[in-house]
């Protein structure tokens, strides 16, 4: 039987015979295939989910019920099953990588960051008990989201009274992005709680399911329940949260999955269900991936496995940073590097395998990320964090007190900053300048040129008494490329300048050089003393950045000069304050009149 995953109707999954459904798994897992190699996206996770998404929509109704994955990222097959069409997946004004709200009415939550589900489930569950609402709350979460903090926050909540029952599916496929970290991916490997006996209780209860009978079922469970702890004790999950726990279960067996949500639903307080699925089935490369290269990519060839936009002469910036910090280990003794689960994204592999010792993967944790660098930098060492700007504004608070409060010395190298196109609103690196340029004792850099990269993690002397941020464009450049632009100086002879920043605008340079002094910045905070001297003899200065907003670069640089005396006209173009939805970089530049026609014409407007 062949299954229209383009139009599909979910009203017919539930007249579906085992079988059939997996036959429906098949068609939806070569659509996600097919679609993802034509678009790119979040590949393995979305692969390793599908016959999970299957069994949950069949016992439940997303249009009723309140059903939130967690991040988001791995609803390709509950998309598909609610009559979306994902071959315009990513695209502007197409299907959204994630769970979003107003794209269906299955869509009742939104995130893009991990952790983020169980708490506000909990949220969901107070109303509802507030309201009399009986509808299911239902989190499907990863492994690795499950030892984020807020998920653990959450799990400690789960006791309070205020809150209603939620049914948590953890999908547990050992792979958070790249291999999962910690004490909870440990305790889940270990975990073999028999599903043999899982379905024999459920038939046991469903035996003195009847209103004269049911003491003996409490009764017998009660003392089936002490001898377990007397003997096996709790596990974790269970014992922390005071959750029923269930599993774990086969997530690829549909049948097995649908009885124990079956049981789930019978329970009337909140069940974990353990569900261990393989993240990247049906899809060879995907499936044997350890380093998390297939979680998210971009467009490719199904066949070979191949990325369709190679760039044989030139290196990512992302790559000349991942090679200058393995040669900062190699120099540096007192180097230490840290990332919260971005290891392949930010091309850490080489450091981790010649270096472990002085490497560190925290998992999806970004607040400990950053404390944990706060102690190193306390005991004299060099701490180096690798995170992704949108991830990073997670850690605000460590930050600011852990770090900035005390000073410590601290190279944070802020990957993928500016728009990032299709991973949508929630992606975007746009935000942490403004966040930066507020805190107290940091610095801020954002090179132009592979060689700054180079230099500044080479020379960089952890003595500033702060943070130094640097921002990684996520862009490419020619492998023998020489710096050849006015950088971080100014001679002013024309009374007019403009400052750049990013390296989008290098390809303005002609349209602007004859008529106005011009100045590529990368030493942001603090501001080069020489660059502002020169700036003084200007009438007119332009600020342009289209990596961050109003609120970040631009205006920061605005009322510096400003408060340092400067008595001319300051205009600034940036980034609208604003949350940019999914499309590329130039349909995003282009819709906050930053590409570079609008942009020239706002430059020389007399408004």
């Amino acid at each position: 039987m062949k299954f229209d995953t383009k139009h599909f109707n979910l009203k017919i999954l539930q007249n579906l015979s085992y079988k059939e459904q997996e036959e429906l798994a098949k068609d939806v897992r070569r659509e996600i295939l097919s679609d993802v190699s034509l678009n790119g996206g979040h590949l393995s996770s979305n692969l390793g989910a599908v016959e999970l998404t299957i069994a949950l929509l069949h016992e439940f109704d997303p249009y009723k019920d309140d059903i939130l994955f967690d991040v988001g990222h791995q609803t390709y097959a509950y998309k598909i099953l609610t009559g979306r069409d994902l071959s315009s997946l990513r695209q502007k004004n197409g299907v959204s990588g994630f769970q979003k709200i107003g794209e269906s009415g299955a869509d009742r939550f939104e995130s893009g960051h991990s952790g983020t589900s169980i708490p506000t489930a909990l949220g969901i569950s107070a109303a509802k008990k507030l309201s009399g609402d009986t509808s299911a709350t239902v989190v499907v979460i990863g492994d690795s989201s499950l030892a984020n903090g807020l998920s653990l926050e959450g799990l400690n909540s789960l006791r309070e009274k205020n809150f209603g029952k939620l049914i948590i599916l953890v999908n547990d496929n050992n792979m958070s992005i790249s291999k999962p970290k910690g004490a909870l991916s440990h305790f889940l490997n270990k975990v073999r709680t028999s599903a043999g006996y899982q379905e024999g209780a459920g038939k046991f209860k469903k035996a003195f399911d009847h209103n004269g009978l049911r003491w003996i079922y409490r009764s017998l469970r009660h003392v089936k329940n002490t001898v377990k702890r007397i003997f096996l004790g709790e596990n974790s999950l269970s014992a922390f949260s005071g959750a029923d726990y269930l599993g774990p279960i086969d997530g690829h067996n549909i049948k097995k999955l649908e009885q124990f949500l079956k049981r789930a639903k019978e329970i009337d307080h909140t069940v974990i269900l353990h569900v261990k699925t393989k993240k990247g089935k049906g899809y060879v490369p995907a499936e044997e991936d350890d380093s998390g290269y297939w979680h998210g990519t971009s467009p490719f060839d199904v066949e070979s496995g191949l990325p369709k936009d190679l760039h044989p002469d030139t290196v990512s910036f992302s790559h000349i940073a991942g090679d200058a910090v393995y040669e900062r280990l190699e120099k540096d003794k007192k180097a230490v590097v840290l990332t919260p689960a971005m290891i392949c994204g930010s091309h850490l592999e080489r450091c981790f395998r010649a270096f472990p010792k002085r490497c560190i993967d925290c998992g999806i944790a970004e607040e400990e990320a950053v404390s944990i660098c706060a102690g190193l930098a306390l005991k004299g060492y060099h701490p180096i964090l690798c995170i992704y700007s949108t991830f990073m504004q997670r850690a605000y608070d460590e930050l600011l007190i852990d770090l900035c409060r005390m000073k410590l010395n601290v190279l944070i190298l802020i990957d993928r900053v500016g728009l990032i196109g299709r991973d949508g609103s929630s992606h975007q690196g746009i935000f942490d300048p403004s966040m930066i340029l507020s805190f107290p004792n940091a610095s801020l850099d954002q090179p132009l040129f592979g060689e700054e990269i180079r230099e500044e993690i080479a020379s960089t002397s952890f003595s500033w008494g702060g943070p130094h941020f640097v921002r990684l464009e996520r862009t490419y450049e020619k492998k023998e490329r020489k710096i050849d632009v006015p950088l971080n100086r100014l001679v002013p002879n024309k009374g007019k300048a403009l400052i750049f920043l990013g390296q989008r605008r290098l390809k303005d340079r002609s349209l602007y050089e004859g008529e106005y002094d011009l100045v590529y910045l990368t030493k942001i905070r603090p501001f080069p003393e020489e660059l502002l001297k020169g700036l003084m003899n200007e009438k007119e200065i332009g600020v342009v950045d289209d990596t961050s907003l109003e609120s970040g670069t631009a205006g920061y640089i605005k009322d510096f000069l400003n408060k340092n005396g400067y008595k001319g006209t300051v205009k600034t173009y940036s980034l609208d304050e604003s949350f940019y939805t999914h499309g590329s970089v130039d349909e995003q530049l282009l819709s906050t009149k930053m590409d570079q026609m609008n942009l020239y014409s706002r430059i020389h407007s007399k408004e």
